[in-house]
C-alpha cells in the first residue's frame, strides 16, 4: 500500500536526506498548479481544479 507513495516521496526528496522541506513539497505543488492553470491567469477554475485529481489505476480484479 504505501509502495506508490514512497515512489512519490523519493521523487518529492530533491536533496535525498529522507525528509521532504517546505520547499521542496512547495515546488511539486507549484509546478502541479502551473500544470493546471492552462489559460496562466493564476487561478484555478473549478474545471482546471478537477485535473489535478490523480488519475485512478484499475485494480486488478479478485480471482477467488
Amino acid at each position: 500500500m504505501m509502495g506508490s507513495r514512497t515512489k512519490a516521496f523519493k521523487a518529492l526528496d530533491i536533496d535525498g536526506k529522507n525528509l521532504l522541506t517546505f520547499e521542496e513539497w512547495a515546488a511539486a505543488t507549484g509546478q502541479r498548479f502551473a500544470g493546471a492553470d492552462r489559460n496562466m491567469d493564476q487561478l484555478l477554475t473549478r474545471k482546471e481544479f478537477a485535473q489535478t485529481r490523480p488519475k485512478l489505476v484499475a485494480k486488478p480484479g479478485c480471482r477467488c
